[in-house]
Formats: C-alpha cells, sequence, structure tokens
C-alpha cells in the first residue's frame, strides 16, 4: 500500500482518542458518530450465537470488536493491526475484560502476514476506509473466512464524504468512499457471495459467504 506509512503514523496518533470514541463517548460522538455505534451493534447481532466460533478483526485497532466478541462466547479471537499502539490499547482492553486468554492481538500487515488457519467470521469493519485497492485484501479474507465475512465500506455520496475528506487530508491521511455498485463488484470478484448490503448511516455495512 503506497499510503500505508501516512495511515499507520495516523493512528499511532490518535489512539487513545480514537479508543475513547467506544469506551467514553461524548454527546457529540453519540450524535456525529452514531452510524459507528449502530454498524458495531449489526456485526454482533449478525454473528449471534457466538459459541464456540474463531473470529479474526483485520484493521482491529483497539480490540473493541474483539473483546465483545469473546465477551460474547467467542471460542478464539484474533486481531491484527499495523499500528502499534492501537495493538497495545487491546491487548490492555482485553486484559481489564478478562478474555486475554481468548483474544490475541499482533502487530503485522495483514497481507503478508501467514495465518495458519481459517476462521468462523472474519471482520473488516472500519478498514477499507484507508485502503485504495481493496481487492487483494478481500481476496484474502475470501481465503481465511469458513462462514461469514462482514465489511464497512464509507459511502460516497454523503453530505460528511467532503468533510472527512478535507479533515483527514489536513492530518495527511488518505480516505476512500465507494458507490453500492462498487461495493458489490469487489465482494463479488473476490470471491463472495452477498448476503446482505445495506445502508448504515454514513457507510455501506455488508455480510458475505464465500462461493
Amino acid at each position: 500500500m503506497q499510503d500505508a506509512p501516512s495511515v499507520r503514523q495516523h493512528f499511532q496518533t490518535v489512539a487513545a482518542s480514537f479508543d475513547s470514541i467506544y469506551a467514553s463517548p461524548s454527546l457529540l460522538d453519540r450524535i456525529f458518530r452514531r452510524d459507528m455505534y449502530e454498524r458495531f451493534q449489526r456485526t454482533l447481532e449478525e454473528c449471534r450465537p457466538l459459541g464456540g466460533k474463531s473470529v479474526l478483526d483485520v484493521g482491529c485497532g483497539s480490540g473493541r470488536y474483539g473483546v465483545a466478541f469473546a465477551e460474547g462466547g467467542a471460542r478464539e479471537v484474533v486481531g491484527v493491526d499495523f499500528a502499534p499502539k492501537m495493538v497495545d490499547l487491546a491487548l490492555d482492553n482485553a486484559r481489564r475484560a478478562g478474555v486475554i486468554d481468548r483474544c490475541k492481538f499482533i502487530a503485522v500487515p495483514f497481507l503478508t502476514h501467514p495465518f495458519d488457519q481459517r476462521f468462523d467470521y472474519v471482520l473488516a469493519v472500519g478498514f477499507f476506509d484507508y485502503v485504495e485497492d481493496p481487492l487483494p485484501f478481500l481476496a484474502k479474507s475470501r481465503e481465511l473466512t469458513r462462514a461469514k465475512f462482514i465489511a464497512t465500506f464509507p459511502r460516497l455520496f454523503t453530505w460528511r464524504a467532503p468533510t472527512r475528506k478535507l479533515r483527514l487530508a489536513l492530518r495527511k491521511c488518505p480516505v476512500f468512499f465507494y458507490t453500492r455498485r462498487r461495493v458489490l463488484d469487489l465482494m463479488t470478484r473476490a470471491g463472495f457471495s452477498v448476503s446482505r448490503l445495506e445502508p448504515c448511516g454514513t457507510l455501506y455495512w455488508v455480510s458475505g459467504t464465500p462461493r
């Protein structure tokens, strides 16, 4: 990824403030980031019951999804993120939640990391915002998915897209937006059958199964 260093640096810088969106959301967070909380709940609900399941969280950030999946009964959670400060937060969050024995968070690049297993559920929530060419990541996700893949993609035609692009550009972090047609095309080319593709605020939330 040509822009990977700038994306990594961005998340190294904002790791603590990003985690606070989930840990202690402000009133403004609840209003303007409502789609983040909605996608969180949709993703958990889509994967229940979790008992005995294995989960891979691509771009796991501070581990909030992984911890919630482990608390919900997942047997094993693996989270990967290329920002070490995010992974440190994820490990701390898992320890505080008492689920560290079922969580593994590692600071590695997803595309080149050699996984030695497939997972019941693979997540890439809030990940494709920062990926210029999603297809290789989707294709590898397809290889690793046993039952269900869940991802989100920022919608192109929303009022927040231009302001978000400008805000992140000022921080030297790229962001990419998608149409519904492009999401469907990418999922299909990667080898997924799309089960659900729905707007979720300023996002597309998509669930698919490997063909």
